[in-house]
C-alpha cells in the first residue's frame, strides 16, 4: 500500500478495496503541480533513440539504453527521474519482444486512453452471491446492462 492510502483502506479487502482505491485514483489531487520541468539531456537522448524506426529490436538500443531501465523496473525498482508513459511502454514492449512475451510482428491496437467526457463511468464490481448459469464465478458486473446481456448476468 502506498503512503497516501488512508488507514481505513487497511481494513478493506477484495472488491471493497478495489472500489475504494479506484475512487482515489479517479479523484484529482488539488496540490499536484501542473508544471512540467524541461527534460534532461539523458531523457532527450533516450527519446531520440526510442523514436528510431527499429528501436524495439535494435541490440545497440537495448544494450546501450533500455536494458538497464527494464531490469530496474522488472525488479520492482523506481525510476530516478520521471519518464513519460509512452517511453516506458516502448521499453516494456522491447523487453517483451526479447523474451517472446510479445509475439514478433504483432501490432498493438490504437490507444484508447483519451478520456471522453460523454462516456458513463466504469461500473464497480461486487462479489456474486449466486449465479444464473450454474457456473460459479466470484464477480458480477454492476451497472447498466449491455446490449445482449440481462442485468445481473455474470461477466
Amino acid at each position: 500500500m502506498s503512503d497516501s492510502s488512508s488507514s481505513s483502506d487497511a481494513a478493506l479487502t477484495g472488491v471493497d478495496f478495489y472500489n475504494a482505491r479506484r475512487a482515489l485514483w479517479l479523484t484529482p489531487r488539488p496540490n499536484t503541480p501542473s508544471y512540467k520541468p524541461e527534460p534532461s539531456s539523458s531523457r532527450r537522448k533516450l527519446e531520440k533513440v526510442l523514436n528510431s524506426p527499429d528501436a524495439l529490436t535494435n541490440d545497440d538500443v537495448w544494450f546501450g539504453s533500455t536494458e538497464k531501465i527494464w531490469k530496474g523496473l522488472s525488479a520492482g525498482g523506481r525510476l530516478k527521474r520521471r519518464l513519460p508513459m509512452n517511453l516506458v511502454i516502448k521499453i516494456i514492449h522491447s523487453a517483451w519482444l526479447r523474451d517472446q512475451t510479445w509475439p514478433a510482428g504483432e501490432v498493438a491496437p490504437d490507444p484508447d486512453d483519451e478520456l471522453l467526457p460523454d462516456l458513463p463511468p466504469a461500473p464497480t464490481i461486487q462479489p456474486a452471491s449466486a449465479t444464473s448459469s450454474g457456473i460459479s464465478t466470484p464477480w458480477t458486473l454492476v451497472g447498466p446492462p449491455e446490449e445482449g446481456r440481462d442485468e445481473g448476468d455474470e461477466v
